[in-house]
């Protein structure tokens, strides 16, 4: 089941939401020019970033904490950031160009994760865990939620609904994108929304593995040591129909210069190779298809079968044969997260990006491969089997601060 609850939420005061929020779908800032006199830095400037300073020490840490708690609570006399008085759970929706995305904001309670009823498909790195486990500790606040999808349900969709045609909205947003939220605070529309949520079986984790992770160790330590026990998240729950999965691309920029003949002569070991008609740029739309950008010109590759037959369920996806035949063998990258010589462009933006990355590396060499759809991600997740990293760009990208929670 999915245990959800109420909360009070913490939201920035629309006047101030367009420079204090970033608003736009690919979480970019429109916060402006904060240096002019009465100008205000972005949330997670003034919430998040001041704990990230390097190098790490007890005082330096003690110091950033001490000031992050000292602004939230500045914003909040300043009545930039207003608390909502009851608890409440929130209908979310963004809305893009061509398109528009609808889920339910509310806490989970971590037992969910503990007992698997939230399924997962990354791997986690122990110096990120430690780094949020520490921030959740001293600050307590969420300033965005993990995002869970489920399958579409029919009682779900009637209160969003019902909530969407029934209540006030608060809107935020740019050119780029708007986002809407609609507060549920009655006790019977609550209990009616949880009640629904308990129907569902399995929810599967899009998106924040880092922080849910990280929320489990601190709540046992916190348990351990008898202390107040911080035992839920911030969650948005997005069904499988209105969550998007696009592209997300490699940029490889090699030590030296790569020769076409040299790479080709290893690419055709696992893949069939041919130009692509005009040179028009390769983005697959179709399994075991990807595409190659090198020396000014666009090749397609597919995939020969022994690359993914026979394969686990997330052996067999293209993120996994491009990191096992091309990635590690030929250009050793083994660790696409921390590896200096991979980078990864994703979203609507990413052909843009990549173009920026040959303009800085000209000898750079492009690899894009089809989106993941997001049956595949639950079937990875389902077989309990875990995706190489960088291997999803999740749609929506939440903007951080439109809701924050407080511990």
């Amino acid at each position: 089941m999915a245990a959800i609850q109420p909360f009070r939420a913490i939201r920035p005061d629309p006047l101030y939401a367009g420079r204090l929020v970033f608003t736009k779908p690919q979480a970019e800032s429109v916060s402006g020019d904060y240096e002019k006199s009465g100008g205000l830095k972005p949330l997670k400037t003034l919430l998040e970033t001041g704990a990230r300073q390097r190098p790490e020490t007890a005082e330096g840490q003690k110091m950033a904490y001490d000031d992050i708690n000292n602004t939230l609570q500045n914003l909040l006399a300043g009545e930039q950031l207003n608390r909502d008085k009851t608890p409440c759970i929130y209908i979310y929706e963004v809305i893009h160009q061509a398109y528009r995305q609808t889920g339910v904001w509310a806490l989970t309670e971590l037992d969910d994760y503990r007992t698997q009823n939230i399924k997962i498909h990354e791997l986690t790195f122990d110096d990120s865990i430690r780094r949020l486990k520490n921030y959740r500790e001293n600050i307590g606040l969420e300033g965005s939620p993990i995002l869970l999808t489920y399958p579409p349900d029919i009682a779900i969709n009637r209160i969003i609904a019902e909530t969407k045609a029934s209540k006030p909205k608060t809107t935020l947003g740019n050119q780029n994108g708007l986002h809407r939220l609609w507060k549920i605070e009655e006790p019977e529309m609550l209990q009616h929304l949880i009640a629904a949520f308990s129907r569902v079986k399995t929810a599967y984790l899009a998106d924040g593995h880092h922080r849910i992770e990280s929320a489990t160790k601190l709540a046992h330590e916190q348990k351990e040591r008898g202390a107040l026990v911080y035992d839920t998240i911030s969650s948005l729950y997005m069904a499988t129909d209105q969550l998007r999965i696009e592209e997300y691309d490699r940029v490889v920029v090699p030590e030296e210069p790569l020769d076409k003949i040299k790479l080709f002569s290893e690419l055709i070991k696992d893949f069939y190779i041919r130009e692509s008609i005009e040179n028009a740029p390769v983005q697959p739309k179709e399994l075991h298809q990807l595409g190659l950008y090198i020396h000014g010109d666009w090749f397609h590759m597919l995939a020969k079968p022994h690359t993914y037959e026979n394969k686990s369920v997330a052996g067999s996806l293209d993120a996994s044969i491009l990191q096992d035949c091309v990635l590690s063998p030929v250009f050793g990258i083994s660790d696409p997260k921390t590896d200096n010589k991979l980078k990864c462009a994703g979203g609507e933006k990413a052909m843009e990006e990549i173009s920026a990355l040959f303009q800085t590396y000209p000898t750079a060499i492009c690899f894009t491969i089809c989106p993941l759809t997001v049956d595949q991600l639950i079937k990875v997740s389902e077989a309990g089997h875990i995706l190489p990293p960088k291997s999803t760009w999740i749609v929506p990208k939440i903007p951080y601060g439109l809701i924050m929670h407080k511990h």
